[in-house]
């Protein structure tokens, strides 16, 4: 079946698939938040942030390293799109798993 993460409303971060659940989070630069950085099991690691560049309402989903299961992600740029998020998906296999850091900084 494989896993799917996408934005949902303006704080859900959704997963769909071998991986389910949400985190609620409001993840702009506007509240001081950098994004969500979300760390998988197969070494994957995404930033997931509401307010694209571009396109104000719809969520970005960055690649900041792509492990194995990582197998694409499906960009958006319309508002009006269901849903208007960046979609990442995952190939089925072995069991992932995700952490969610809502608080975080980049260090220099």
């Amino acid at each position: 079946m494989g896993t799917r993460v996408y934005g949902a409303s303006d704080d859900l971060i959704e997963f769909e698939g071998d991986l389910s659940g949400e985190v609620s989070c409001y993840g702009t630069d506007d509240d001081g938040h950098t994004g969500v950085l979300l760390t998988f099991s197969d070494g994957t690691i995404l930033v997931v942030k509401y307010g694209k560049p571009g396109c104000g309402g719809v969520w970005g989903i960055t690649t900041v390293h792509a492990g194995k299961m990582l197998d694409r992600i499906d960009a958006c740029s319309d508002e009006d799109a269901d849903p208007h998020s960046d979609q990442a998906f995952f190939k089925e296999g072995v069991s992932l798993k995700c952490w969610a850091a809502t608080q975080w900084e980049v260090v220099h």
